[in-house]
C-alpha cells in the first residue's frame, strides 16, 4: 500500500515538473517576442533615418523595403507659424509676422512583415527663412 507521505512527494514533484514546463514554455515565448521586437525597433530606427533627409521637404510620401520589412510613410502637415515679433513701441507692428517660418509636420510609417503590420508616428519640426 502506498502511503500518504509517498502520494504528497509525487504530488509535489508532479507540481515542480509542470511548473518548470510551463516557465521554460513562457521564456520561449518571450524570447521570441524580444528578437521579433528587436527586428522591428531596428527596421523603424533604419528606415526613420533613410527617410528623414526627403520625407517633409521634396516628398510627403514614400515607400518600400528595408530589412525585410514593407513601409509606407507620410508626411502630413499639422502647424505652420511665423516668427512672433513684439512691439517695442507704440504703432510697431507685433504678432507673427517675423522673417522664420516653422512647421510642424507628423509623420506615419505603417510597417509590414508576413501577417505582422503596424503604425509608428513621430513629429518633425522644419524651419525656414521667409525672405
Amino acid at each position: 500500500m502506498i502511503t500518504i507521505e509517498v502520494l504528497v512527494s509525487l504530488l509535489i514533484l508532479f507540481m515542480v515538473v509542470a511548473t518548470s514546463v510551463t516557465t521554460i514554455k513562457h521564456l520561449n515565448l518571450i524570447h521570441t517576442q524580444q528578437v521579433r521586437y528587436e527586428d522591428v525597433y531596428r527596421a523603424i530606427i533604419n528606415i526613420k533615418d533613410y527617410i528623414d533627409a526627403d520625407i517633409c521637404q521634396k516628398k510627403r510620401s514614400m515607400s518600400g523595403t528595408l530589412n525585410d520589412f514593407e513601409y509606407k510613410a507620410e508626411c502630413h502637415q499639422e502647424v505652420e507659424k511665423r516668427k512672433y515679433v513684439k512691439a517695442f513701441e507704440l504703432g510697431e507692428p507685433q504678432g507673427n509676422i517675423g522673417d522664420v517660418m516653422a512647421v510642424l509636420f507628423k509623420v506615419v510609417i505603417t510597417l509590414k512583415k508576413d501577417n505582422f503590420k503596424k503604425e509608428y508616428s513621430y513629429q518633425k519640426l522644419t524651419t525656414k527663412s521667409v525672405f
